[in-house]
């Protein structure tokens, strides 16, 4: 296998590979036989008919396509094992000749990008040191009390705080639309879920009360539905309110908190734990603060390929949260008045943030030799297998597909650990 690399810019390689004709053959030849498999004959199952029978049924484009895909990571492999370059993006790939006998391509390879680091010790940066007052755990243990409130009927109108169940249908111009019907939907008054102005609408209405609300969709919303006008017939089952349990000891062993069995446990409790988020919240403002002054003053070269991929990345993102809210990227678009070009150019800036960043902090791994040894991984599943009670190699066992991830997370907290230690002020 024949393979020539080019440095055509700043972190960016040109790696052009004549396969191996052994290699190229064998790859038809696997591909054709997944293409034979599906070839459908009279007179014989499927995959059975003799070979040069069926091949006469097969059309060769797929089976070069097949064996191009086939070949793909074993040819990718040799290229890192004999270059030595490390893929910092996802590379790219054309095939610039292909024949029966003949297969060459070329692999556009992004590799970390090249940083000339700057200071990255002795920055003194200051931390903040986080205090808890009584408002804060009074709130908190208000909250606690709230989620394990009751519902129970109530045999009056309903009031901001309620829950009602009710039926729903929303129609525009007389004409019902996607998403505006619902039965048996618990709703909360005041919870601003729904459109602006549905809710108020529901107060004072008792239950078997027929209502309907008008309500004028936002100009930022769904664009079939945005600044129109629209009716929601709507049918009160029940209103329900919350009755909070009295904060004592009964309440405090169905919070099954442990090593909490009293009141003034109880508070302890959520101080050390308010202490700990806040200690947390400072440590990584911090640790923002530390690594904006480290690439200020470091000197990068920032391939567009990377920043490109990390905007990609964050579309795919974006596209996840979307989804888990019953929204798609389109929808989200149109409710925002962007499009996928503007959408981008808002998130270029962050994505060229947190590229520069990535690539400053794994030089800075390199310079400080940093690393997870064996002994490290052990200590910390070993601490997960207590906190979750289970045994180790259980844990080992479950973890074993992500390790590679899971140590990457080790190095990170070790790298934080390291910019903490070597740049708060004193």
């Amino acid at each position: 296998m024949k393979i020539t690399s080019n440095k055509v810019a700043p972190a960016k390689y040109e790696v052009e590979v004549e396969v191996d004709s052994k290699l190229w053959k064998e790859a038809q030849e696997k591909s054709l036989d997944k293409e034979i498999a599906k070839v459908h004959i009279d007179g014989f199952r499927p995959g059975k008919a003799p070979k040069e029978l069926a091949k006469k049924h097969v059309d060769p484009a797929k089976v070069l396509d097949g064996a191009i895909n086939d070949s793909l990571n074993p040819v990718f492999r040799e290229v890192l094992k004999e270059t030595k370059l490390v893929p910092f993006t996802q590379p790219s790939v054309d095939v610039t000749k292909v024949s029966d006998t003949e297969l060459t391509l070329k692999f556009i390879i992004i590799t970390t990008p090249e940083v000339e680091l700057g200071t990255y010790k002795g920055l003194n940066v200051e931390k903040e040191v986080p205090t808890v007052n009584e408002e804060e755990v009074e709130a908190s243990i208000k909250k606690l009390v709230e989620n394990n409130a009751n519902l129970v009927l109530a045999e009056r109108p309903s009031q901001k705080g309620d829950t009602v169940v009710i039926d729903f249908e929303g129609s525009v111009d007389g004409v019902p639309f996607d998403g505006g019907k619902a039965e048996n939907y618990s709703l909360e008054l005041g919870s601003n879920t729904f459109i602006p102005g549905f809710e108020d609408q529901l107060i004072g209405k008792s239950a078997e009360e027929e209502v309907e609300v008008k309500v004028t969709f936002p100009k930022q919303y769904v664009e079939s539905l945005a600044g129109k006008d629209a009716i929601f017939k709507v049918k009160v089952h029940e209103v329900k309110e919350k009755v909070l349990p009295e904060l004592d000891e009964e309440l405090i062993k169905e919070l099954n908190i442990e090593g909490v069995k009293t009141v003034d446990e109880l508070k302890a409790h959520e101080r050390a734990r308010i202490l700990e988020q806040k200690e947390q919240q400072a440590k990584g403002h911090a640790l923002d603060a530390i690594l904006d002054k480290i690439v200020e003053g470091s000197k990068i070269e920032l391939p567009e390929e990377a920043v490109k991929e990390r905007i990609h990345e964050m579309r795919h993102e974006t596209e996840s949260r979307l989804n888990q809210q019953g929204l798609d990227f389109k929808q989200y678009l149109d409710i925002t008045g962007l499009t996928e070009e503007k959408w981008e150019e808002q998130v270029k800036g962050d994505a060229q943030k947190q590229v520069t960043a990535s690539a400053v902090l794994s030089k800075i791994i390199e310079s400080e030799k940093l690393t997870v040894t064996d002994e490290e991984v052990d200590a910390e599943l070993n601490k997960m297998a207590e906190q979750y009670k289970m045994e180790v190699e259980k844990i080992r066992e479950i973890l074993k597909p992500q390790l590679a991830s899971f140590k990457n997370d080790l190095l990170n907290r070790k790298l934080q650990e390291f910019l903490l230690e070597n740049n708060l002020k004193k």
